[in-house]
């Protein structure tokens, strides 16, 4: 009798420790199931200080971010690679032009036209206004722009330079009133229109 006791306390005492292992084990597989790697994508945006950086912090240029991170030209102005000079049309200047050119522009289809549009408004180098004489210079779209310095008007094209000399870490910024367009745009999407 007392062998049969003896048996039945071990097998009870087995039983009971039975469901603990394998709460244990279930608890471990969910754990191991519930396990899973995150990859997060590193979204790199324009370096601080830069040329982007400044405009892209600024409310009255967000047309004009919006155009430079179309056309990828973000990456080039945001980084500390180079030094360049914008003539940077304000949200107001992109106002000005006719109804519906803006819109066409920011197609993907014609996104060399903006990034050529663009480029007719960045100088490679840095040029502070007291480095900008009268005449031509050339721009990264590879055409020529006027500057027309007097004492009392400064301007680029007929677009004119209402604020001056705002410097990044890769160069810098001059604020124009109106965007200008480059002879080999002329006719797109009425832009010569203004």
């Amino acid at each position: 009798m007392k062998t049969k006791i003896t048996r039945l306390a071990l097998l009870l005492a087995i039983g009971s420790l039975m469901p603990v292992a394998y709460a244990q084990e279930k608890t471990t597989k969910e754990k191991e199931t519930k396990t899973t790697v995150v990859e997060e994508k590193v979204v790199v945006g324009p370096e601080k200080g830069s040329i982007a950086a400044a405009l892209g912090d600024s409310a009255t240029f967000s047309i004009l971010t919006k155009a430079l991170q179309v056309t990828g030209l973000d990456a080039t102005l945001g980084s500390h690679k180079g030094t360049f000079t914008i003539f940077a049309p304000t949200d107001e200047a992109f106002s000005k032009l006719p109804a519906g050119t803006l819109d066409k522009l920011m197609l993907p289809e014609n996104n060399e036209k903006l990034r050529s549009l663009l480029l007719f408004h960045v100088l490679p180098g840095s040029f502070a206004m007291a480095d900008l004489k009268n005449g031509e210079i050339k721009t990264m779209n590879g055409e020529k722009v006027e500057i027309d310095i007097k004492s009392d008007t400064k301007q680029v094209e007929d677009s004119k330079i209402f604020k001056s000399d705002v410097v990044a870490t890769n160069g810098i910024i001059h604020s124009v009133d109106k965007v200008m367009v480059p002879h080999s745009l002329d006719g797109f999407a009425k832009l010569d229109e203004k």
